[in-house]
């Protein structure tokens, strides 16, 4: 909270510098994304993300403690994205889950699409890092799976199996429909057919 007597100059300064802080902090995390995604965590040096971004090492280690916390603070954004776009979703219609869990992922891809792609890549030596965010989503896209389990519209009719196949392959076919001039409907069309029996 600012003090009613604050400078309203120092206020303005502090706000900018604010922004610029957290501006930095996303287009560091924006590039390194990149480059996990273009090739591995281990074979992408802090180096070669400090250049890219064009900041000091000094920069670097004021936001991030390693390579391991820069990793969790771009994924770790996405289950938290996730987790409160479909929060509420399971309040909706069976028939409207598909699309909702479907514009989580749309949203995602919109705002930070290497870092969702690199949250869809994180393998079993990197996923202790976020397997508490990872597992709070996973919970409420098996909840879903459940509701649409007992409106009886699930295709193969396990709630568990239907949630597996949804996080194996839901981040592969936005990156597989991207290119379409229908992307939006293409992509929520293909989850319902893989989901739904209808």
């Amino acid at each position: 909270m600012i003090p009613q007597d604050a400078n309203p100059e120092l206020v303005t300064t502090s706000e900018v510098i604010h922004r610029r802080v957290a501006n930095t902090k996303r287009r560091v995390c924006a590039i390194a994304a990149q480059q996990f995604n273009s090739s591995t965590v281990d074979a992408v040096s802090i180096e070669s993300i400090i250049s890219s971004a064009g900041i000091a090492r000094s920069t670097f280690y004021r936001f991030f403690d390693d390579k391991e916390d820069l990793l969790r603070k771009i994924i770790t954004p996405v289950f938290e994205q996730a987790c409160e776009y479909l929060d509420g979703l399971d309040t909706n219609r069976p028939e409207e889950i598909v699309n909702g869990i479907a514009d989580s992922y749309l949203q995602i891809w919109r705002d930070q699409p290497d870092a969702l792609i690199l949250s869809a890549n994180v393998g079993t030596k990197l996923f202790e890092l976020v397997a508490r965010e990872h597992n709070a989503y996973a919970d409420i896209i098996v909840r879903l799976m459940h509701r649409l389990h007992d409106a009886r519209m699930l295709r193969n009719d396990d709630p568990r199996l239907s949630a597996v196949i949804l996080a194996q392959t839901a981040v592969r076919i936005l990156q597989v429909c991207r290119t379409h001039s229908q992307f939006e409907n293409v992509y929520r069309s293909t989850l319902r057919g893989m989901i739904l029996k209808w």
